[in-house]
Order: C-alpha cells, then sequence, then structure tokens
C-alpha cells in the first residue's frame, strides 16, 4: 500500500506540470534552454487545445492563475478518485491482483527523453487513463516545423558584456578641509565571464556567479575645491574630485553563512564533494539564513545582496595621471598632487525590472543601491618649479 501510494504521488507530480506552459512548449535543448523556455512560457504564456478538443491559454509555476490551478486540480482528483476505487475494490474498470506484490520500477525518468510504448496491461487501464488525459494540453512539438521558438537562461558558463550608470553621493574630497558633500556621476563597461545557476531549485534562488573586469568613468564632483563663491563659478575646472577613470574588478558569488565562504570551504571539495554540494545548494537559495532570497513581484524582482557582490575601482592607474588640487591651511594656498586611489563598492539591494529571453542569449535591466569607501595609496606632490615630492 505505501508503495502504491508514493507511485501515485510522484506520478502527480508529473499531472500538475503538463498545465504548467513551460513544460507545455516542450522540453528539448540544451541545459540552458530548456532552462530559458522554461521560464519564459512560463511567465507570458501560451496558446494550445487539449486533447479533447477545446482551446485553452495556460500559463505557469509561479505565474498559474486561478483558473489554471483549477484545471490541474481536476485531473489530479479523478486520478485520485481512480486510485482510491481501486485500492478498494470499487472499481469498475480494473482489479487488484490478490496478494499483489511492490517491486522496483525499471523505468528511471532522470534518463529518458522520450516516454517509452505503453506496456500492457488489464482493458480497464487503458480507459481510466483516458479519463485523466483528455483534459490535459497537447504538449509542443520537437526541434523542426511548427516548433515553439527556444530561449535561453544563464544556467552553465557564460560570457557577457554589461554596461551601466551609477551615482554617488560622496562625503568630501581627498583634502583635510574638504568636508562638504557632493554627487559624482559616471558610466562603465565590463566584460563578464562566470557560471550561471540562476532559479535551477526554485524561482527565488540565485546561484550567479561572475567576474567582471572593465574600466569608468567619473564625471567631476558637484563640490568644489573650497567654499570660495568665485571658486563655485568654476565649473569642473574647480571641482574637488575632477573627472577620472579607472580600471574595475567586479565578483559577485553566494555565500552559505558570511560572504566568500564558498571560498574558503574549497578544500572541502576534495574529500567530501557532497557536503560541499549541499552547501552550494543552500547558498544559491539565499543561504543557511534564508534572507537572501529572491523577492518576485508584479512590478520585478527585488533581492538583498549584501555580502554576496563586490567591486574595486582603480583609480590613476591608467596613462593620464589624476591630478588633484588640494587647498592649504594658508588664505588663497594650494597643492597640486598626483594620487592613486581604490575604491570600493558593497551593493545591498537589488531590483531587477524585466529580463528579456532569445534563442541565443538573455539580458536584463538592473538597479542597485549600494555603500562603499576609498582608500587613498600613493600620492607625489608636484612642489613649484617643476620639482616634486614624496
Amino acid at each position: 500500500a505505501q508503495a502504491a501510494f508514493a507511485d501515485e504521488a510522484f506520478a502527480l507530480h508529473f499531472l500538475e506540470d503538463t498545465y504548467a506552459s513551460g513544460h507545455v512548449a516542450g522540453t528539448w535543448g540544451d541545459t540552458a534552454q530548456r532552462k530559458g523556455t522554461h521560464d519564459y512560457y512560463n511567465e507570458h504564456g501560451i496558446e494550445t487545445t487539449r486533447w479533447k478538443g477545446s482551446p485553452i491559454v495556460l500559463l505557469g509555476d509561479a505565474w498559474m492563475r486561478s483558473e489554471d490551478a483549477q484545471r490541474a486540480s481536476a485531473a489530479i482528483r479523478t486520478s485520485i478518485e481512480q486510485f482510491l476505487d481501486a485500492a478498494s475494490g470499487r472499481s469498475m474498470a480494473v482489479a487488484v491482483p490478490a496478494g499483489l506484490r511492490a517491486v522496483p520500477e525499471s523505468l528511471n525518468v532522470c534518463t529518458f527523453t522520450k516516454v517509452p510504448p505503453f506496456p500492457a496491461q488489464q482493458p480497464g487501464v487503458r480507459t481510466l487513463l483516458a479519463d485523466v488525459i483528455r483534459d490535459t494540453p497537447v504538449p509542443g512539438l520537437g526541434p523542426g516545423p511548427g516548433d515553439f521558438p527556444r530561449f535561453r537562461s544563464e544556467l552553465g558558463p557564460f560570457i557577457g558584456l554589461s554596461t551601466g550608470a551609477y551615482a554617488r553621493q560622496v562625503d568630501g574630497g581627498f583634502g583635510a578641509t574638504q568636508t562638504t558633500d557632493g554627487t559624482i556621476g559616471g558610466l562603465d563597461v565590463a566584460l563578464r565571464l562566470g557560471f550561471g545557476l540562476e532559479g535551477v531549485l526554485n524561482e527565488a534562488g540565485d546561484g550567479l556567479i561572475y567576474l567582471d573586469l572593465g574600466v569608468r568613468q567619473d564625471a567631476a564632483s558637484t563640490m568644489k575645491i573650497s567654499e570660495s563663491p568665485s571658486i563655485a563659478q568654476g565649473g569642473a575646472i574647480t571641482a574637488a574630485i575632477p573627472s577620472r577613470s579607472a580600471y574595475t574588478v567586479r565578483l559577485r558569488m553566494p555565500f552559505w553563512l558570511i560572504p566568500g565562504d564558498l571560498l574558503l570551504a574549497l578544500p572541502v571539495l576534495a574529500f567530501s564533494p557532497d557536503t560541499y554540494t549541499k552547501m552550494a545548494v543552500v547558498a544559491s537559495n539565499g543561504g543557511l539564513i534564508p534572507w537572501q532570497s529572491g523577492i518576485a513581484t508584479p512590478i520585478g524582482r527585488f533581492q538583498f545582496v549584501l555580502g554576496r557582490e563586490v567591486g574595486i575601482s582603480f583609480y590613476g592607474y591608467g596613462r593620464q595621471e589624476d591630478n588633484l588640487v588640494i587647498p592649504s591651511s594658508a588664505p588663497g594656498g594650494a597643492t597640486l598632487i598626483k594620487l592613486r586611489s581604490v575604491s570600493f563598492d558593497f551593493p545591498v539591494l537589488e531590483y531587477r525590472p524585466f529580463r528579456s529571453f532569445s534563442l541565443d542569449q538573455s539580458s536584463s535591466l538592473l538597479a542597485q543601491l549600494y555603500f562603499g569607501f576609498r582608500i587613498p595609496l600613493d600620492r607625489v606632490v608636484h612642489q613649484p618649479g617643476g620639482s616634486a615630492g614624496a
């Protein structure tokens, strides 16, 4: 009896999936295509027909509507009624042989891509099967004419391009007397190399790992070298922090409990792969304390990402020097210095309003709130007359 109940529960999972539009579209193609196609059609829906001939419009998974759930529940109810009738001896179509023993099923659903021929059964079994199947949607065709277009997701290794615009509030310049707040904006572009496990286990998961290598260009700061009214009229020329460029590195990686713990735990992979895999799965689903799970809303997806991502910008390492004017304590005095610095960014909250799919790529728009700090490194003071001192 327990084996029969387990088989019925296992079968109901697949029966439910037949009403999800992402499954109706067809689960073929490589791994990234199957995942991307599944997600796209679950969100946007498809029009198809039932085996009994009536048209139907479906969505799936997190986007299922009440009418979608009602259709699936009706088929599940029919299947459970048939199961209980057979178990209690009330079925008019099939009889359970006396002394029936539970034996392991040779069919492994994880290894086959096509449903094998239906085995010989009691004549009434096909009637029971037809009562359930006739209301299910007709699935999409396999590869070839008339198939549904395929889409991709960030699943497996990928290479991409990241561009962005940013604005940040700063609490002053690099001089001791430059304490006036201001704003700096800019643009950046980066080459992205990564490995995606996005939404593999559930829609809230985020197993995205990537490394960005790029450049950024800052505009001049809104605060000036000093608070003198005449200096304020100088525009970008008298900015406390002039327009600068930087080389950038950005790393994103989920964590199990504390940021970077998956890197620290890499030695575990050598002698206990299962343990490390379990840690990675938990990290992808938001961590041991799942406060970093994605939150889907009608206007987009929100996620806390503090500790999951860090960006580092290296200023003053390009062909053009970063020269800054630092006011001195003497009235009207100033010092010209060449400065190198490093800036760290730590995103806290991100919002993804949309994501688009295509046959061979995916793209998305992302907004992040972050905080950071900067560290001045080596500097060279330009002395009058062209000499320099450290």
